[in-house]
């Protein structure tokens, strides 16, 4: 009886552990919204920039990289920023796509600014 008891326990507390565990992911999620205002009733974090940039890549390496893999690590890199600042929501407020057209010599980054929000 007193080994069902503690293997009754440990599933639990393993249940447990992997509730909080989901709850903290669904925690880390940000939410990237566009339109003319931000989210109501959120509190305003500040100014993020994700960029399809990174300090330590080169020009060749950018150029070669497909748009939509731009495009996707420059969405990415926003949302880490607003995870730095605690926020669960981004408001896109500017949006520079240079990198959508395969034009010789043009610079391919792609840019999104937006506010990070903290909403319940």
């Amino acid at each position: 009886m007193y080994q069902l008891i503690r293997k009754t326990l440990l599933v639990l507390i393993i249940v447990a552990c992997s509730e909080a565990l989901a709850q903290q992911e669904a925690d880390k999620t940000v939410a990237i919204m566009v339109g003319e205002q931000g989210p109501d009733g959120c509190e305003l974090l500040g100014k993020v920039k994700g960029s399809s940039k990174d300090d330590q890549a080169s020009e060749t390496s950018e150029d070669s990289t497909l748009y939509i893999k731009r495009l996707i690590k420059a969405r990415n890199n926003l949302r880490n920023e607003a995870q730095k600042l605690g926020g669960n929501n981004v408001h896109i407020i500017y949006f520079n796509n240079t990198g959508k057209y395969e034009m010789p010599g043009d610079d391919k980054e792609i840019i999104f600014v937006g506010n990070v929000y903290r909403c319940k």
